[in-house]
C-alpha cells in the first residue's frame, strides 16, 4: 500500500513574482496526513489559508498563470510549486508566503525541486488515494484539445505549435513520470513568451517581474536570450511542467494517460473539471 507523504523539515525559497514583480519568501513546512497542500499568507492578519484546489481558482485570472483565491485573498502563479509536489508525490504541505505571488526564480521548477529535495520526503501512516477514470474524457476549446484515457499510472503526451518559425511543432511524451525523470527532463525547462506580447502583458499588470533571467523571449528572428536553450524542445517540456502542476490542483494524484494539444492554464483547469466529473477515488 502506497502511503501519503510530506517533507521531513522546513525549507525555503525567495525571489520576485513573474507577474506582480513583488518580492516574497516561501517557507515549505511538514503537514500531517489528510491535510493536503495549503498556502498561508503570513503577511496578512489572521494568516488566511488557501487550499491548493481547482475549486479555489480565481475566476478570469488563470490565463498566464494559475491563481488561487479564497475570501478575496489571492496567491498568483502556483503551478511550478504544484508541479514539483506532484512529481515528488508530496500529498501534504504547508506553504507559507509573505506576499501574493510565488517567486519565478529562473523561470523553471528546477530550484524549487532542488530545495524541496533537501527537505526530504517523509512517509505518513495513511494510504495515498488517486483519481482514476474508467472511460475516456475529452475536452476541446478553440485550438486546445485535452484527452484522458484510463491507465494504471500518470502519463503525458503533449504537442504544441505556434505561428512562429522556431515553434511550429514540438511534441514530447512521458510514460511514467518518475522523480528522476522530472528532475532531469522537465523541471529545468523555462517559461517562454513572444516579444510582441510583453508590452500588452505589462499594460494589463502582468509580467512586471519578467526578465531575460527568468523567461525565454522569442522574436521573429530568433531567441533574444544570450544563454542557449536547456533542451532543443524546451518549450513543450515547460508546457508539460505547467500541465502537471495544474492537474495536481485536483487535490489528489491522477492515474490516467493525458494527451494534450496546445494546453494552457485556463484550459488545463477546464479540462480538470471535466475529468473529475468522471473520476472515482481508489
Amino acid at each position: 500500500m502506497t502511503k501519503q507523504t510530506t517533507i521531513f523539515k522546513k525549507v525555503s525559497i525567495e525571489g520576485i513574482g513573474l507577474h506582480t514583480g513583488n518580492k516574497s519568501i516561501v517557507v515549505f513546512k511538514p503537514a500531517p496526513a489528510r491535510h493536503g497542500i495549503r498556502f498561508v499568507r503570513t503577511d496578512l492578519q489572521s494568516n488566511p489559508e488557501i487550499e491548493a484546489l481547482y475549486s479555489n481558482m480565481a475566476s478570469g485570472l488563470t490565463v498566464r498563470g494559475s491563481v488561487i483565491e479564497k475570501n478575496g485573498v489571492r496567491i498568483h502563479t502556483v503551478e511550478h510549486i504544484m508541479s514539483v509536489c506532484s512529481a515528488f508525490g508530496i500529498d501534504n504541505l504547508i506553504i507559507e508566503i509573505n506576499n501574493n505571488e510565488t517567486p519565478i526564480l529562473d523561470g523553471s521548477a528546477k530550484i524549487i525541486a532542488e530545495v524541496l529535495m533537501t527537505g526530504g520526503l517523509k512517509e505518513l501512516d495513511y494510504p495515498k488515494q488517486y483519481y482514476v477514470i474508467k472511460k475516456p474524457v475529452y475536452f476541446e476549446s478553440g485550438k486546445t484539445k485535452i484527452m484522458a484515457y484510463p491507465s494504471d499510472k500518470f502519463e503525458i503526451d503533449c504537442t504544441i505549435g505556434f505561428d512562429h518559425p522556431l515553434l511550429k511543432f514540438q511534441q514530447m511524451s512521458f510514460e511514467n513520470i518518475s522523480k528522476e525523470d522530472y528532475l532531469n527532463n522537465i523541471a529545468p525547462a523555462k517559461t517562454f513568451c513572444f516579444d510582441y506580447e510583453i508590452e500588452a502583458l505589462q499594460s494589463n499588470g502582468l509580467a512586471l517581474g519578467g526578465s531575460m533571467d527568468n523567461a525565454i523571449v522569442l522574436g521573429l528572428n530568433g531567441i533574444h536570450n544570450k544563454e542557449p536553450l536547456r533542451y532543443e524542445n524546451e518549450f513543450v517540456r515547460h508546457k508539460i511542467l505547467d500541465l502537471i502542476g495544474d492537474l495536481y490542483l485536483a487535490g489528489k494524484p491522477i492515474k490516467a494517460k493525458i494527451i494534450a494539444k496546445k494546453p494552457g492554464h485556463q484550459n488545463n483547469i477546464a479540462f480538470l473539471k471535466e475529468f473529475l466529473k468522471e473520476a472515482i477515488i481508489e
